[in-house]
């Protein structure tokens, strides 16, 4: 009699209905070959280790295939396998020509309940299986609220589930190869797949490599993100892309994803790369159109020449492309006059309060009226003409003509004069107050850039002379001060983003910035947290092989963390464990027993 295993409440109850009861009860069971099985299409567990595998094999070479292989008659003496592929291929390639088998007839449906059940009720299916089979039955229509009930899982954990459908076939293989964790394959999940592609191509194609390691993933994939607090257009309007809709309710809106992503859900992060740009180049256009039919300008005026997208627009609108184009940096722009505000004028009194000066803002605001009188006249007099001006995607009317701009050092509308006009107006007796003011401030300018130059080539040297001198080893004697704290700096640099979002809140929270000083200050107590979290926030610090895990390991029995006693309860499962398996093992020695005398 079959011992009964009691299974843990969280472990996945999948029934089968009673119609496919009925037939696996009445299955004929014979020995079928392995060259005669076809591997079911619909079988949506893809990923077996190789490894695993072949350590199977050399089990099934000593002992046989015990539990026999679920299979339906395709056609002939060809069979389709139902369950049990990881027992047929580890079975051809243990050299087995015959495998026992259970052969019914079953419909596309009942198959498919069959391999949901099996992969489900298996010990620790693989997140990518339990997503697989998650997304089956949402494709036989089942509710989110459905599948929860029927996993006995929280609604997040069937959401979470789903997500990782979304991983592209090398960054699965990845995740099944135990390269990333759950949390990080989420995290690349969130991305489009286009922008999956991308990433895996720059910083993945060489994963199978030895000593292959993918630290910093935030870092990794934050070209992959845009901020919609920055975008450049409106991402509640619904009508910009309609087939796309607004970014407010996008799956790929961090903000969307507050079950998945907490600390991101107020950071409002895109990851989806060409949905952005798509929105970005509908922006440009519609922002484009509408400054067309607003102003009707006779130029368009760009910074050198037109962006990529800007002239993928300039062909798709007619009539747009015969419009005569300026540099605007090579004509002369008409300045709207400003009109002066009070906050411009306010002064502190004797006493510190803040007074208006009345005559001066006075003064200003005629300057200003006789300002608009001449832009006025200016525009009415035909010398100008109107352009439509882009400018980092936004669109305004101006009014140009084409003199050369006066030039200086820093550009068009900069306040330095180059020194050879100053000495030619000296020359000439025509050098005013304001001339030589502006040649003053430009001398005062490059006098500033030029010690910044200075205190840059100071570093450069002095990082030289790092690399040449002080980091040969030869010619270290002593672990110094600021190593420790440039060791610090590093502990703290490596910190993933939820890390570090820790670390500043616990230590650094009352910081204007995280520099060298204050690295310094830190406590032995402070750093060995530092240390800790930087470690911890480690994906390989999970796995007891690695040099991580062993250096975590250590750093928790210093820390006092009862390792002894975690290893004591393992073993004890471990022990149960190995006591079920051994009564089931010997229980279907007895019925394979039984079976073998049936057949003689």
């Amino acid at each position: 009699m079959m011992k009964t295993i009691t299974k843990k409440p969280n472990k996945p109850e999948i029934q089968l209905s009673g119609v496919i009861a009925e037939k696996l009860r009445h299955a004929i069971q014979m020995p079928v070959g392995t060259e005669d099985i076809d591997l079911s299409p619909l079988n949506y567990r893809k990923h077996f280790s190789e490894e695993a595998l072949q350590a199977f094999a050399q089990e099934l070479k000593q002992h046989g295939i015990i539990s026999p292989l679920l299979l339906r008659r395709i056609n002939g003496k060809r069979y389709e396998l139902v369950s049990g592929e990881r027992r047929l291929r580890a079975a051809r390639i243990g050299g087995l020509k015959l495998v026992p088998a259970q052969i019914t007839e079953l419909n596309d449906e009942q198959v498919r309940e069959i391999q949901l059940a099996e992969n489900l009720q298996r010990e620790d299916p693989h997140p990518m299986n339990e997503a697989g089979a998650i997304g089956d039955m949402q494709k036989a229509e089942l509710s989110i609220d459905e599948i929860a009930l029927r996993l006995g899982k929280s609604k997040q954990f069937v959401y979470i589930r789903l997500k990782l459908l979304n991983l592209i076939e090398p960054i699965q293989e990845m995740f099944y190869a135990d390269v990333i964790n759950t949390q990080e394959a989420l995290q690349i999940a969130t991305i489009s797949k286009e922008g999956q592609t991308q990433f895996f191509n720059e910083h993945c194609a060489k994963w199978k490599q030895k000593n292959f390691q993918l630290s910093n993933l935030d870092y990794y994939l934050r070209p992959y993100k845009y901020d919609l607090r920055n975008a450049p257009f409106d991402t509640k309007d619904k009508k910009l892309l309609p087939d796309v809709g607004a970014c407010t309710s996008c799956p790929f809106n961090s903000a969307t994803l507050k079950s998945l992503f907490p600390d991101y859900a107020k950071q409002a992060i895109c990851t989806n790369t060409a949905c952005y740009s798509n929105k970005c180049t509908a922006s440009l256009r519609l922002g484009f159109v509408n400054g067309l039919h607003e102003h009707q300008p006779v130029a368009l005026l760009f910074n050198g020449e037109p962006s990529e997208k800007m002239a993928e627009i300039l062909k798709s609108i007619e009539g747009t492309e015969s419009m005569t184009r300026h540099d605007y940096n090579q004509v002369t722009i008409l300045q709207v006059p400003e009109e002066p505000q009070e906050e411009e004028f306010m002064f502190e009194d004797d006493d510190e309060n803040e007074k208006l000066d009345r005559k001066a803002l006075y003064t200003a605001m005629q300057d200003y009226k006789e300002e608009v009188k001449q832009y006025e006249k200016n525009v009415k007099s035909g010398k100008y003409q109107k352009g439509l001006l882009e400018k980092n995607g936004d669109f305004c009317a101006v009014w140009f003509n084409l003199d050369k701009p006066q030039r200086n050092e820093y550009g068009r509308n900069g306040n330095a004069v180059t020194m050879k006009v100053v000495q030619e107006a000296i020359k000439a007796g025509t050098a005013n107050v304001e001339l030589l003011d502006t040649a003053i401030e430009g001398i005062k300018h490059r006098e500033t850039r030029a010690k910044e130059i200075d205190r840059d080539k100071v570093q450069a040297n002095i990082h030289q002379q790092v690399e040449e001198t002080a980091c040969d080893l030869a010619n270290i004697k002593v672990l110094t001060e600021c190593d420790r704290v440039a060791a610090r700096l590093l502990v703290y640099q490596s910190l993933d983003y939820n890390s570090r979002s820790k670390v500043d809140e616990k230590l650094f929270k009352k910081v204007k910035e995280v520099n060298f000083e204050v690295l310094k200050k830190l406590s032995d107590k402070e750093y060995s947290y530092l240390i800790r979290m930087a470690l911890a926030g480690k994906a390989d610090s999970k796995y007891p092989a690695s040099v991580t895990g062993i250096t975590l390991y250590k750093v928790a029995e210093a820390a006092k963390v009862d390792v002894k006693k975690i290893e004591t309860e393992q073993e004890s499962k471990a022990a149960a464990r190995a006591e079920r398996v051994k009564e089931r093992v010997k229980d279907l020695n007895k019925r394979k027993t039984k079976l073998n005398s049936s057949a003689k």
